[in-house]
């Protein structure tokens, strides 16, 4: 019976210590990143990586972070959300995405809409039309920037296409969709669309 009783209490103090995630970040590189005990370390190697790391508590944290360039350490805020850490060699530039209107969408626009749209791309590769509050991000190699105050946001990084299904929420209502791409995809990207002009 005592140790019935003691492992019950060891039980309750677990879930009483156990503490809300409060933020998570998703770490983009390249190779393998492999996080553990406020540690980062990511391995050179081929191809486009990605990890997701939830984190309790509203303390500010620290990283230690180890990449193929050398060492640094980078914290990640107290506010509740969901944050990007870029570990890639390129910047990485997105935008809140509308479900059916975003930039892969293949419906028809007019050439006016197309021409708006790439001088809308260029500027977000110099980080022209990013500002504090907003839906574009500019997000520097090394930099960390939170990207909503929705720890449920869903995040679709670089070379990842949006899913043609998405769930809706518990309350029935569409979640917020941010995509990402590397300044260099980008690029690609705006000639392509360049071409479709005439």
């Amino acid at each position: 019976m005592k140790k019935q009783f003691a492992f019950i209490t060891l039980i309750l103090f677990a879930v009483a210590c156990h503490k809300p995630v409060t933020r998570k970040v998703i770490i983009m590189g390249r190779g393998k990143i492999v996080v553990s005990d406020q540690k980062v370390d990511m391995q050179d190697g081929t191809g486009y990586a990605e990890e997701s790391e939830n984190i309790e508590g509203t303390e500010p944290i620290t990283w230690k972070i180890t990449t193929p360039k050398g060492k640094s350490t980078v914290t990640i805020p107290e506010e509740k959300g969901t944050y990007i850490l870029n570990l890639k060699k390129d910047t990485l530039v997105g935008s809140l995405q509308l479900v059916g209107l975003d930039i892969s969408n293949q419906n028809v626009i007019t050439q006016e809409e197309l021409k708006w749209k790439i001088d809308s791309l260029i500027k977000l590769t110099k980080g022209d039309n990013v500002e504090f509050g907003g839906r574009n991000y500019f997000i520097l190699p090394g930099q960390i920037i939170k990207i909503s105050s929705n720890i449920n946001a869903k995040i679709y990084g670089p070379f990842t296409l949006i899913s043609n299904t998405i769930d809706t929420d518990d309350n029935n209502t569409m979640p917020e969709i941010y995509k990402f791409y590397t300044n260099t995809e980008m690029h690609q990207l705006i000639e392509k669309f360049k071409k479709m002009t005439h």
